[in-house]
């Protein structure tokens, strides 16, 4: 087994697609990005294909991404950001593909109605991270191989070598695959947040946060 680890590049966005859709849903049949996008499954891989393509650069662009290969077949991916002001750059970038989309001031309404709830009730609060991983996701087939750790190590190489001091990763309560994968790369549970809403709109309890110190004294 040949592993390569790399950046990812333009053309893996139909790909890094599929990572941000799987990542979103993990063990459960409609995810964040199903409230968001209000599409059929073809419908949001389009969205997030763009997204993965549009500008302003943001998070959830090709090239936030590191991409494992497996005998040169992306095998998984997954994101990581310094978190200052990345959120707001996200919603620059997801305003510039609904209007490529042709979405309407009633589209933004109801998807807003759709995942409005989560956000407002449902994320934990700032634990202080300045860096983040998201979207994590591995093609069923390369699964238990240990990629998610290759990735994660070669990806907090980076936090450090930016002075970032502090690693969070969450994910939902329940995804117990997830969560043993972060714990085995280092990362310690900081705090669940359960929610009624989540729990009504998704059928989860609610978030997991796990956090990794990367100062070294």
């Amino acid at each position: 087994m040949a592993l390569r680890i790399r950046r990812g590049a333009l053309d893996d966005a139909e790909f890094l697609a599929w990572v941000m859709f799987a990542a979103s849903r993990a063990h459960l049949n409609c995810g964040l990005w199903d409230l968001i996008i209000g599409a059929d499954e073809a419908g949001c891989l389009d969205y997030l294909r763009r997204l993965a393509l549009a500008d302003p650069r943001s998070l959830y662009h090709c090239e936030s991404f590191l991409i494992a290969e497996i005998d040169g077949q992306r095998a998984a991916a997954l994101c990581g950001f310094e978190t200052r002001g990345a959120w707001e750059i996200v919603g620059d970038a997801m305003s510039n593909v609904q209007r490529d989309l042709g979405w309407t001031e009633a589209d933004g309404a109801a998807s807003y109605q759709r995942v409005g709830p989560v956000w407002a009730a449902c994320l934990p609060p700032d634990a202080g991270a300045d860096f983040a991983i998201e979207s994590v996701a591995t093609l069923p087939q390369f699964r238990r191989r240990g990629l998610i750790g290759s990735l994660i190590d070669e990806v907090l190489l980076k936090a450090r070598h930016v002075g970032c001091e502090l690693a969070q990763i969450t994910t939902y309560i329940g995804n117990d695959a997830a969560r043993l994968a972060y714990e085995k790369s280092g990362f310690k549970v900081l705090d669940e947040k359960r929610c009624t809403e989540v729990d009504r709109i998704l059928g989860v309890p609610g978030f997991v946060r796990l956090t990794r110190q990367l100062k070294i004294d």
